[in-house]
C-alpha cells in the first residue's frame, strides 16, 4: 500500500512540474462588421458578404482568410474566404465577397466571422 501511495505521489508531481504550453498570439485581425448583404431585386439569393476589419497586427499584411458561418432556413454553412492586398498595421478595410451569394437570403447577421490565417508581407504567417 505505501509503494502504491508514493508511486501515486511521484506520478502526480511529474504531471504538475510540466510547464503549460504557451497560448497562442491573439487574433491581430479585429472585426469590425461582417455581415450577409441582401438580394438584388427579383432575387431569393444573397448578393455576397461584407467584412469589415482593422489589422492590429504589428506588420503589413498580404493575406487574411476568414471564416463565415451563416444559417438560413435550410442549413448551417462555414465558408472560407481570402483576401488579399496590402493591409496596413491600424488601417480598417472595408471589402465585399461574393461568399454565400449561392445561398437562400436569410437575413443580414452571420453566425460567426473570424480571421484564421493571416499572411504577412515578409512571408510569416499567424494562425490560431
Amino acid at each position: 500500500m505505501l509503494r502504491y501511495v508514493m508511486s501515486l505521489a511521484v506520478l502526480s508531481s511529474a504531471f504538475i512540474s510540466v510547464p503549460a504550453p504557451a497560448s497562442a498570439a491573439p487574433n491581430p485581425i479585429v472585426i469590425q462588421q461582417c455581415f450577409v448583404t441582401v438580394p438584388k431585386a427579383f432575387s431569393h439569393k444573397a448578393s455576397g458578404t461584407q467584412i469589415v476589419y482593422v489589422n492590429r497586427g504589428p506588420k503589413t499584411a498580404v493575406s487574411v482568410t476568414f471564416a463565415v458561418a451563416y444559417r438560413n432556413a435550410e442549413r448551417n454553412f462555414v465558408r472560407n474566404v481570402t483576401d488579399e492586398g496590402v493591409f496596413s498595421p491600424a488601417e480598417q478595410i472595408n471589402h465585399h465577397f461574393s461568399l454565400y451569394s449561392d445561398v437562400t437570403f436569410a437575413g443580414k447577421p452571420t453566425s460567426g466571422c473570424k480571421a484564421i490565417s493571416v499572411t504577412w508581407v515578409d512571408g510569416s504567417r499567424w494562425r490560431p
